[in-house]
């Protein structure tokens, strides 16, 4: 958008510490997933004759929030034309359209996606199985082809499938801003990203239990489980 209005010095401003770090090449980026959007950045930022990046707190950054609310505040006379902006909208984050390996089984919520859609039942569904069902979907909100959850406080987490969770637990368990966490915690920090599916906290802390570095490096418990009795006389 700067270079569409012919900018040529140019300040930016950003909250994050780690981004800025990593566009200035102060900092490594190990993410593979980053890096070809690091390597897009570059190329804008080469087309500029003075490009700056600065840090700023995330406590200090009132700006942006001062521009929205001013934006929300402005009447748009009548023979203003406003022309509309193309939003394309991806049912994925951008990087997991490039995952090579594919998963062919049918995802868990596939026949609560089927019911919500369509409203039919498995075909050797008995009643029992049935009356479960739509008990279970009503637990679920459809938008287009993604399965939402819904949670009590009126939110909504999307529904992943088998390949997802594996991703997402380590990534999020080991990945650029894991911190090897147990697996409890780790089941906990993927709902507040948004995800989830029905084994998840068991999946959590299994994947956990196979994790070397968490192993080495976990709090060790050294109190013993039951209290010390001496068996001498004082």
């Amino acid at each position: 958008m700067a270079l569409e209005m012919e900018i040529k010095d140019l300040i930016v401003f950003s909250d994050s510490d780690l981004l800025v770090h990593q566009t200035l090449k102060e900092w490594i980026i190990r993410d593979s997933k980053i890096f070809s959007y690091h390597c897009s950045l570059l190329d804008l930022a080469n087309k500029f004759r003075s490009l700056e990046f600065r840090h700023i707190p995330r406590a200090r950054n009132v700006f942006t929030d001062v521009l929205t609310t001013l934006s929300s505040m402005i009447q748009h006379p009548d023979e203003l034309v406003i022309e509309p902006i193309q939003i394309q909208l991806q049912e994925n984050p951008a990087h997991c359209l490039v995952v090579e390996k594919s998963f062919d089984s049918r995802p868990w919520y596939s026949d609560i996606k089927k019911f919500l859609k369509t409203g039919s039942y498995p075909p050797s569904a008995d009643m029992t199985t049935k009356s479960f069902l739509r008990r279970l979907s009503s637990k679920f909100f459809l938008n287009g082809e993604v399965v939402y959850k819904r949670t009590s406080d009126l939110g909504l987490l999307r529904c992943v499938n088998e390949g997802e969770a594996d991703y997402l637990m380590k990534e999020v368990h080991s990945g650029v801003c894991g911190t090897h966490m147990n697996g409890h915690l780790l089941a906990k920090k993927i709902m507040r990203t948004g995800y989830f599916w029905l084994t998840m906290e068991h999946d959590c802390v299994v994947f956990v239990r196979k994790c070397i570095k968490y192993q080495l490096h976990r709090d060790v418990m050294h109190t013993p489980l039951t209290e010390l009795h001496s068996i001498t006389a004082p």
